[in-house]
C-alpha cells in the first residue's frame, strides 16, 4: 500500500485546529507556528487554564518532565481536546524519541492518537482522553 502524502496540508490543519478554538501554548514554542495558529483560530492564545482549551501545544524541555506536565495539563482541556507534545526531530538538539513518549502519556492517563510532522525540524504527537473516559 502506498504511503499517504500530507505534505500539502497546512500545519494548522494537521493539528486539527478550527476557527474559534481555544489554544494554549506551554513551553518555548515556535513563534512562526504560533502566529499561524492565532491566524487560524482567529483569537489570541489562552494564557492560563481558566478556560478549557480545545488544544494545548506543549514543548517539553526533556522527557523527564512530560508525564508530570501532562497530568497537570489534562485538567485544562475539554473532554474531546488534545495535548500536542512537540519536539525536535531525530538528529537535532533536544530530540525526544517518540516511542519513549507513548508510555509517558499512558502514565498520565492519556493515549496517543496522532503523530504529524510540523516542519523540517519538529514533529508532534497528540494525547487525548480515552473515549470511555470522556464526559
Amino acid at each position: 500500500m502506498p504511503e499517504k502524502d500530507y505534505s500539502h496540508r497546512d500545519v494548522t490543519d494537521k493539528l486539527g485546529l478550527k476557527p474559534g478554538f481555544v489554544v494554549r501554548a506551554v513551553g518555548r514554542g515556535n513563534k512562526e507556528l504560533l502566529e499561524r495558529v492565532r491566524e487560524k483560530v482567529g483569537r489570541p492564545l489562552a494564557r492560563s487554564g481558566k478556560t478549557p482549551a480545545d488544544a494545548i501545544l506543549y514543548w517539553p524541555k526533556s522527557a523527564a518532565e512530560i508525564t508530570g506536565t501532562l497530568i497537570e495539563l489534562k485538567t485544562a482541556i475539554v473532554p474531546n481536546g488534545g495535548i500536542w507534545v512537540i519536539a525536535p526531530k531525530r538528529g537535532l538538539p533536544g530530540y525526544i524519541n517518540q516511542d519513549g513518549v507513548i508510555p509517558l502519556g499512558l502514565a498520565a492517563g492519556l493515549v496517543d492518537n496522532k503523530v504529524c510532522s510540523l516542519s523540517e525540524k519538529e514533529s508532534a504527537m497528540r494525547f487525548v482522553f480515552r473515549k470511555s473516559e470522556r464526559k
